[in-house]
């Protein structure tokens, strides 16, 4: 029972700090829309937490003659807030629990100080990696939001991010789309726009084909994101819905290898990859396609060279066949999800993606696969 009592109050602390920091990161995002408020005096106030932004530039450097600003006007009211937002249990937590939080708090705050403002989420990253894809953020997320300081707001936890869509950058954004007239990527495409991104079709037989991907260089080079919307069914299925994919994305982080940031991709593949073709020999021929291509994704899921975004959906309305949804609805499905930070990204009315999900989530069977197939 003692190991009980102590397990239980040990959820309790985590739970109580969890809740502190998502008021915390509440207020830190108040903070950055009040910087662009048309009151002088809000935007001032406001203001005041851009000298954090400076102290960790978008250039990811620490530029320590920022530290006192740092800690006068990011550090000490941060630790204000989460000492008050913790203060909310002593109305119905055991005191002792409420007190070790704030005790944990205040030894972060005091190391902090005493480092200058450093800690594991603010140090120099001259080069980033891929964040992990769980719930908790870590030093490669967190330095996302001081490159793009509108979005990526959790400190500890991405609730906020998940439930405020601000786990995603897309304005500002070059994209660089295969199937972008399809019945899928005509809205994605547009969603994209109207967010603020800009979007370059890849075109089949004008920029690339299955016996040349060179052509694609320039313009992969001149992405941020690489979105692969194309596919086929029947006609030459695996060239399309596998070996391409992966020729392309090969070629996006060649052309990337040396950004700061990791290069990021978008890829659609079908809930077909976890259900059989059910003796339809056409399915059966798409289903060996994207089966195939699935290997790679779950390789490039776990690679933290690469920001992976899987996109499973059910089947939709399009030129290959009927669907219960429309291109566009599972277009806007998809939207939702990412913009939520989710590199998973289930488009689903039946289920079975978020069945397949589990396989992605762990890479046991995702070390060794063959090669890239050659250009």
């Amino acid at each position: 029972m003692r190991g009980l009592d102590v397990g239980g109050q040990a959820l309790m602390c985590f739970t109580l700090y969890c809740g502190a920091t998502f008021v915390a990161d509440v207020v830190h995002c108040a903070l950055h829309a009040m910087a662009r408020a048309r009151s002088p005096t809000v935007a001032r106030i406001g203001a005041l937490h851009q000298a954090h932004h400076r102290f960790l530039g978008p250039d990811l450097r620490i530029h320590r003659e920022y530290r006192i600003q740092n800690l006068i006007y990011h550090r000490a009211p941060e630790y204000l807030t989460l000492v008050l937002a913790t203060s909310v249990g002593f109305s119905c937590l055991p005191v002792r629990v409420v007190c070790a939080v704030i005790a944990f708090e205040t030894i972060l705050a005091a190391v902090a100080t005493w480092r200058g403002g450093l800690d594991s989420n603010h140090m120099d990253l001259p080069r980033l990696r891929s964040s992990n894809g769980g719930w908790l953020v870590g030093p490669m997320y967190h330095a996302m939001h001081h490159v793009f300081p509108d979005n990526y707001m959790g400190s500890t936890t991405k609730l906020f991010d998940i439930l405020f869509a601000k786990g995603c950058q897309i304005r500002g954004r070059r994209f660089a789309m295969t199937g972008a007239s399809g019945a899928f990527g005509r809205p994605l495409s547009q969603m994209i726009e109207a967010a603020g991104g800009h979007v370059t079709p890849l075109k089949y037989a004008r920029d690339y084909d299955y016996d040349d991907y060179e052509r694609l260089d320039p313009l992969l080079r001149d992405a941020d994101v690489l979105v692969l919307c194309h596919g086929s069914k029947v006609e030459k299925a695996m060239q399309a819905n596998c070996d391409s994919f992966v020729a392309i994305i090969e070629r996006f982080r060649r052309v990337g290898r040396d950004r700061q940031l990791p290069v990021e991709v978008w890829a659609v593949g079908s809930e077909i990859e976890a259900h059989p073709a059910w003796g339809n020999p056409d399915l059966e021929i798409y289903l060996r396609s994207k089966r195939a291509f699935a290997k790679h994704a779950r390789r490039y899921f776990h690679d933290a060279g690469i920001v992976y975004r899987h996109i499973v959906p059910s089947a939709y309305t399009s030129p290959m066949g009927k669907g219960l949804m429309s291109g566009a609805t599972a277009a806007a499905i998809a939207m939702f999800f990412i913009r939520r930070g989710f590199r998973y990204v289930p488009v689903t009315y039946t289920g079975i993606a978020l069945f397949n999900w589990l396989r992605f989530l762990w890479p046991a069977d995702a070390i060794a696969f063959a090669e890239p197939p050659r250009e």
